[in-house]
């Protein structure tokens, strides 16, 4: 059973909301609403999350034209219908140049429920090639940073192979000296070494494209290992609980190495997300043909611009201790065997990553 829409009514008359409401009803429509009718409750009500907007064309001091203009200053696309008891022809064609999906006269509401489902549809449309163009220009990106990377570690590799052989030569020389070794050879054996991770995270990084070493993978099994991973990493959090709730999901083309790193950093990420206490819980199922793996937590969540930039190559919210490749690796890992990633955030509502593979033979 699909959950009730969610209508959000900007409406003076609490009468005239309650006949459209009984319409809506009549119409098969199962809905939670609230009413506004001023500037101010509209500005709170649209913090919370909304599926329709019904609005009344003219209200005293706050009219529907206002109301659509703080609507679309938030950057939201939601069917947005007026509902008017009058409005002449000059004023219909200025409501929908500025974009308004439709509008309904009060006493002509038989048609309200259709255009309801025609634009949730619409809407619907617009979010998926929202999505679509954003990967498509993301892999883009990506491939181009990737072939940059690649060379980068290239030349990395080249600087530091020779600096660590210097460096146990001095030590050779000083051992020969009969010379304690200062602390500062240790030192710079540490830096050679980040600086090697460093490189293979920018070598995988950018293996964009496919690799032969691709086989079928059962998605359920992987999650349960990446999970195993990583519970030893958090025996000092102990209010921080991981949940799995795995179901079958048949096997998909993937690397299984590769797709139990990606879980381990979403893992990594939730539990840095929810800090000393919180619950991560690791889902896995099958949708229309696809099958996928979700890590979700119900930590602080993303604001809207930390969410844009989630996948950005080098982007990190945690400061010196980010290397900002995290997500991005994730991101190749997911669309380098024909995956997709979702990410579902908001603040205050946690964050969910959901990656999905067509289901294999």
């Amino acid at each position: 059973m699909s959950a009730p829409l969610r209508i959000l009514f900007i409406e003076d008359r609490e009468d005239d909301m309650r006949l459209v409401q009984r319409e809506l009803r009549r119409g098969g429509l199962v809905f939670d609403s609230k009413r506004v009718d001023t500037a101010a409750e509209l500005d709170a009500a649209l913090a919370e999350p909304w599926d329709v907007i019904l609005c009344d064309y003219a209200m005293p001091g706050f009219g529907g034209m206002a109301a659509y203009a703080m609507v679309k200053a938030r950057g939201l696309d939601l069917p947005f219908i007026m509902v008017s008891g009058t409005i002449g022809e000059e004023a219909a064609v200025e409501v929908m140049r500025a974009g308004v999906h439709d509008f309904v006269l009060k006493d002509r509401t038989a048609r309200l429920v259709p255009a309801i489902e025609r634009e949730l549809v619409e809407a619907q449309r617009r979010d998926e090639l929202r999505r679509a163009e954003a990967t498509l220009l993301r892999t883009e990106k990506l491939r181009a940073l990737g072939q940059m990377a690649a060379g980068v570690a290239h030349d990395f590799k080249n600087l530091l192979n020779p600096l660590g052989l210097h460096v146990e030569l001095v030590e050779r020389a000083l051992r020969r000296a009969g010379a304690d070794r200062p602390e500062s050879i240790g030192v710079m054996r540490e830096i050679i070494q980040r600086g090697v991770q460093t490189i293979d995270r920018l070598r995988t990084f950018s293996r964009i494209d496919p690799e032969p070493v691709a086989e079928y993978v059962d998605l359920a099994a992987v999650a349960k290992e990446a999970v195993t991973m990583i519970r030893p990493r958090l025996h000092d959090r102990p209010g921080l609980d991981i949940r799995e709730e795995l179901e079958a999901t048949g096997r998909v083309r993937a690397h299984g190495a590769e797709l139990v790193g990606a879980l381990v950093n979403l893992l990594v990420n939730a539990a840095d997300a929810c800090g000393e206490r919180g619950v991560i819980t690791v889902r896995t199922g099958v949708e229309g043909g696809r099958a996928w793996v979700e890590v979700a937590d119900d930590g602080p969540g993303m604001t809207p611009d930390v969410e844009a930039r989630a996948f950005e190559p080098f982007f990190s919210t945690k400061g010196e201790q980010g290397t900002g490749l995290g997500l991005a690796n994730v991101f190749a890992t997911a669309r380098r065997y024909g995956g997709d990633i979702h990410l579902t955030t908001a603040p205050g509502r946690g964050a969910a990553f959901q990656l999905s593979y067509r289901q294999g033979p």
